[in-house]
């Protein structure tokens, strides 16, 4: 692989707190990812043009979990342990942060409005069970979702209503639905599923289920549903198995045209990374490691995707382009650098 020289100075860092750290932040060609090379996890940005690197939370505590706004200007992430997180709101130009869950908790999964003034998050409070939240930015209160035990937001759909999360309890296992306003919930499975996305265009949502013994891709249009819930169901849409190996496959990626995703699969003896037809066609694997490639994100343009790599035991930050070529390393230590974000 090609290799690309980093620069990771003090003094950037320095000048771009104090002096200009929004116009550092703001550019349009960065990626943002998670590095624990300080101690604990901080999210960092790149810039994919002159390498610079550049430590966006920097506290004491795990910042992780990063999901951008809509247009870019803000991000959420979450703060916090395996016990105990809260979600953070940053604005990236003014370098303003706040807490947007109050009281104790775990919270985490943070997912945008496609306006970007609303995000829903999974929030697990004592004595109340685990369950989808909704905070409204410009009101700045936070309202419950769902009734339904909530193990992760997956999305929320860029037509603005629904908002897709997961359930592992037995009496409501798989994908539940619900509009942002609070009406019309629905389980949209019936399964071991999670991690569902949406299309860009909002009319299929992808998803991994464990319903034929290990994790697959599977498929369903927005109307579609599971027979597995009704096994007298009326409607003819149904869902769709993409994939069918023995071994797993995980890590969605929709590409910006709807037409492609990304997946990960260890169908041939470690984790690389393939992408697809939204069909399911054409398979196609991009990298060739004897080492862990995964995470593979989409850039906006659908030109370039970015991805982790372990090529020297510890995780790394790639990119190459949609064939899989030109494969380029943008950060090289010893720390583990995780979760790139467009």
């Amino acid at each position: 692989m090609n290799r690309k020289m980093v620069i990771n100075s003090s003094l950037l860092l320095t000048v771009c707190s104090i002096f200009l750290w929004g116009a550092c932040a703001s550019s349009s060609n960065l990626i943002y990812f998670v590095s624990d090379r300080d101690g604990q996890m901080d999210i960092y940005s790149i810039d994919l043009d002159s390498g610079e690197e550049v430590n966006l939370t920097g506290t004491a505590e795990n910042e992780y979990g990063v999901v951008l706004s809509p247009d870019r200007k803000s991000m959420a992430f979450v703060v916090g342990d395996e016990k105990a997180s809260s979600i953070d709101v940053l604005k990236i130009k003014e370098a303003d942060r706040s807490t947007i869950t109050k009281g104790t908790g775990k919270f985490t999964t943070p997912r945008w409005s496609p306006e970007g003034n609303q995000i829903a998050l999974t929030g697990r409070i004592k004595d109340k069970g685990s369950r989808v939240y909704i905070f409204d930015i410009e009101e700045s209160s936070l309202a419950r979702l769902s009734d339904v035990d909530a193990t992760e937001v997956g999305d929320w759909s860029t037509s603005g209503d629904s908002v897709v999360f997961s359930s592992s309890n037995k009496q409501k296992m798989g994908i539940h639905d619900r509009n942002p306003d609070g009406v019309n919930q629905r389980q949209v499975t019936c399964g071991e599923d999670y991690s569902a996305i949406w299309s860009p265009d909002s009319t299929q949502l992808a998803f991994i289920s464990e319903r034929d013994g290990n994790p697959e891709i599977y498929v369903m249009d927005k109307k579609a549903n599971d027979d597995m819930c009704d096994k007298n169901r009326e409607s003819r849409l149904q869902i769709y198995r993409l994939t069918e190996s023995d071994e797993s496959e995980y890590d969605l990626s929709w590409s910006p045209d709807g037409k492609r995703l990304l997946f990960v699969s260890e169908r041939d003896g470690n984790a690389e990374i393939y992408v697809m037809d939204a069909s399911g066609n054409k398979q196609t694997r991009l990298t060739y490691n004897d080492v862990k490639d995964h995470q593979p994100v989409w850039s906006p343009n659908g030109k370039t995707i970015a991805f982790v790599s372990e090529l020297d035991g510890d995780s790394d930050i790639f990119v190459m382009n949609d064939k899989g070529e030109n494969q380029t390393r943008l950060t090289n230590n010893e720390a583990e650098d995780l979760s790139p974000s467009w």
